[in-house]
C-alpha cells in the first residue's frame, strides 16, 4: 500500500514538472502578474491559446483564449502580456507563421508617446505569409501573362531579324578593330617605356649643366661689374656735365656756330685751291730736264699772281 501511494505521488509530481516545464517553454511566468489586452481579427487561421505573442522578434506573453463575437464576425484574441511590458499607443497585431506552420501573434509596436492600458483593444491586420501574397498576386499575373506573350513573341521576331544578325557582325568587327588599337597601343606605350630612361638621361644632364652654370654664376664678381658700371656711369655723367658747361671746350665746339663757320670757309678755299690746281697745274708746279736755269725776267716785282712752286729734276 505504502508502494502505491509513493508511485502515485511520483507521478502527480510527474505531471506538475511536465506542465511547469512545457508552460516555462512557452514563456509562461506562472506566480507573476501580466497584462491583458484583446485583440481583434476576422481570420486566426489556426491560431489556438498558449500560443506565443512576439514584439521585435522576442516573446513577450502569450494567447490567453479566442473568442467569436457573432454581431461584428471577428475572433476577439485575449492576450497576457509580461509584467513591465508597455503597449505603445497606435500598436497594432499580425498573425506570423513559423517553420512548421504554427501561427503566432505579431505585435507591430507604435510609435506614439502614450502608451494603451491593460485591457484595452488592438487593431489587428490580416496575416501577410507567403502564401496569402501569392494567392493576392494571382490576378494580376493572370493579367500580366497576355504581355508577356506579346513581348515573348516580339523578342523572337527581334531575335530572327538579319539586322540583329548584322548588328552581332558589326559589333564583332568593331571588337576585333578595338582589339587592333589596343596592341598598338600598347607598343606605342612599350616604345615610351623604352624611351623613358633617355629622357630621364638627358633631363639629369640638363639638370648637371643648370647646376655647373649656377656654379659659374656664382663665381662671378658682380660687385666689381657694379663697381666698373658706376665708374662708367660717373665717367658718363661728367662727359654730360661737360658738355652742359658753357664754358668748356666741348660746349663751345657744340655750341659756338663761328668754328663751323671758319672750318666751312676753309673747305670751300681748299676745294677752290684744288680745282685750280687741276685746271692750271703749270702755275703751281714747274718740272726743268735739264737743271735750274736762272732767268731774268722783265716781270715787276710787284705783281698780283701766286708765286709757282718750282721742282728741279737733274739730267742724268
Amino acid at each position: 500500500m505504502k508502494k502505491e501511494i509513493k508511485i502515485g505521488i511520483i507521478a502527480i509530481v510527474s505531471i506538475l514538472i511536465i506542465y511547469f516545464g512545457i508552460m516555462f517553454l512557452k514563456g509562461i511566468r506562472l506566480g507573476h502578474s501580466q497584462n491583458q489586452y484583446c485583440i481583434r481579427m476576422a481570420d486566426v487561421n489556426g491560431l489556438s491559446p498558449q500560443s506565443e505573442v512576439l514584439a521585435n522578434g522576442l516573446n513577450v506573453g502569450t494567447v490567453k483564449a479566442l473568442s467569436f463575437d457573432p454581431q461584428s464576425q471577428l475572433v476577439n484574441i485575449m492576450i497576457d502580456l509580461n509584467e513591465g511590458f508597455t503597449v505603445p499607443a497606435g500598436t497594432t497585431a499580425t498573425l506570423h507563421k513559423d517553420m512548421l506552420g504554427a501561427p503566432k501573434v505579431k505585435l507591430l509596436l507604435g510609435s506614439q508617446g502614450s502608451n494603451l492600458q491593460p485591457g484595452d483593444t488592438i487593431n489587428g491586420l490580416p496575416m501577410s505569409d507567403l502564401l496569402s501574397s501569392a494567392g493576392d498576386m494571382i490576378p494580376s499575373v493572370q493579367a500580366l501573362i497576355p504581355k508577356l506573350d506579346s513581348i515573348l513573341a516580339t523578342l523572337n521576331a527581334l531575335v530572327a531579324s538579319p539586322a540583329i544578325s548584322q548588328s552581332l557582325s558589326n559589333i564583332e568587327y568593331s571588337t576585333a578593330a578595338l582589339k587592333t588599337t589596343t596592341d598598338q597601343l600598347n607598343t606605342l606605350l612599350a616604345d615610351v617605356n623604352k624611351q623613358v630612361p633617355t629622357t630621364l638621361s638627358s633631363l639629369n644632364n640638363v639638370g648637371n649643366n643648370l647646376q655647373q652654370t649656377t656654379a659659374k654664376l656664382n663665381t662671378v664678381d658682380v660687385a666689381g661689374i657694379a663697381q666698373k658700371a658706376d665708374a662708367a656711369i660717373t665717367n658718363l655723367q661728367q662727359f654730360t656735365d661737360q658738355l652742359s658747361n658753357p664754358n668748356g671746350t666741348l660746349a663751345k665746339l657744340s655750341k659756338d656756330p663761328s668754328l663751323y663757320n671758319e672750318l666751312n670757309a676753309t673747305a670751300k678755299n681748299a676745294s677752290a685751291l684744288l680745282e685750280d690746281l687741276k685746271a692750271n697745274p703749270k702755275r703751281y708746279v714747274h718740272f726743268s730736264v735739264f737743271g735750274r736755269k736762272d732767268k731774268k725776267t722783265d716781270t715787276p716785282a710787284a705783281t698780283t699772281e701766286t708765286m709757282p712752286v718750282v721742282i728741279d729734276v737733274p739730267a742724268e
